[in-house]
């Protein structure tokens, strides 16, 4: 495992972690956090991976990155720091994965260097995103309300109170190694009282970016393999507007669309083996061979199971 830090175009600077453990292959892969997450929010996921190298990154606002709350926070900006990070390490393909918000990233590096990318994964995230309502020339009003609805409260609690939300949460998904994963999310002041380290300026300058990017221009032009998972806990109904993301989904060219039942929206702390083996799946299938030759019709539900 060795720490590198990135310097962007742009001048800040940001820190990743290679992972160099398991297996090797030609193609290395870039795992990208959701919001308000950080790059050890993946490590249950890379300690069951096959192969080697991974690279988790601090994306910009989050974890060591030093971009402030004025920083653009633009998708197409972040994904500049993806393909510069590649750069910095000399390698002249990857296959990237994006959680949540790091799966519109991820979206955005593939259309934007199809040179550099052999296959991109979205885990319920990149496609499903909350911008439609809210592009830029829509109703000021409608953007304005859906920003105040996703604002994160200050949290100023102390941790074992946010620990024990998380585990219930969770359920019996949660556990010593998740709570590792999620520790560098948050800061503990002296008293006991913890906030995230992005804070709540950050995280809603990173969600204004996230709403100027409309997804379907990007997932359209991508001709090489994309595969899209849907996160669908036990109990919980898909509204109509998700149901019509998924089927827009299974009409795009090249995308792998599968539903997972029972998975709760952070599945890489829920069940990470589960997404070890697809991010290990979608290298061994050598640039997305799986995607040609599966036998399984596009959309079909990959999991019956409940949480």
């Amino acid at each position: 495992m060795t720490e590198v830090i990135l310097r962007t175009s742009d001048g800040l600077v940001s820190a990743a972690t290679v992972h160099m453990s398991g297996g090797a292959t030609s193609v290395p892969v870039i795992l990208l956090h959701g919001l308000s997450q950080q790059r050890r929010f993946w490590d249950p996921v890379v300690a069951r991976m096959r192969y080697a190298p991974v690279v988790t990154l601090d994306q910009r606002g989050h974890g060591a990155s030093t971009a402030g709350p004025g920083a653009d926070y633009s998708i197409d900006r972040c994904a500049r720091d993806v393909i510069e990070l590649a750069e910095s390490l000399s390698y002249p393909s990857i296959n990237v994965v994006g959680h949540s918000w790091g799966g519109a990233v991820a979206l955005r590096v593939t259309a934007a260097a199809p040179d550099l990318v052999e296959s991109c994964c979205l885990i319920d995230g990149g496609l499903s995103t909350p911008s439609a309502p809210a592009l830029p020339g829509s109703d000021p009003a409608i953007r304005e309300a859906l920003l105040e609805r996703l604002r994160p409260p200050d949290l100023g609690i102390a941790i074992e109170e946010i620990w024990a939300i998380l585990a219930r949460g969770m359920g019996d998904a949660w556990s010593d190694e998740a709570r590792q994963a999620l520790g560098p999310t948050y800061f503990v002041k002296p008293d006991g009282t913890a906030r995230t380290v992005i804070g709540v300026d950050r995280h809603m300058a990173v969600l204004e970016g996230l709403l100027d990017y409309d997804p379907w221009p990007d997932a359209e032009s991508v001709r090489g393999p994309l595969w899209a998972v849907f996160c669908e806990p036990r109990g919980v109904q898909a509204d109509e507007s998700r149901l019509r993301v998924i089927e827009r989904a299974q009409r795009l060219q090249s995308a792998l669309v599968q539903r997972w039942h029972g998975a709760l929206h952070d599945v890489p702390l829920q069940w990470p083996a589960l997404v070890a083996g697809l991010i290990d799946t979608l290298v061994e299938s050598s640039s997305g061979d799986l995607t040609r030759t599966s036998q399984m019709p596009n959309g079909t539900d990959m999991l019956g199971v409940s949480a």
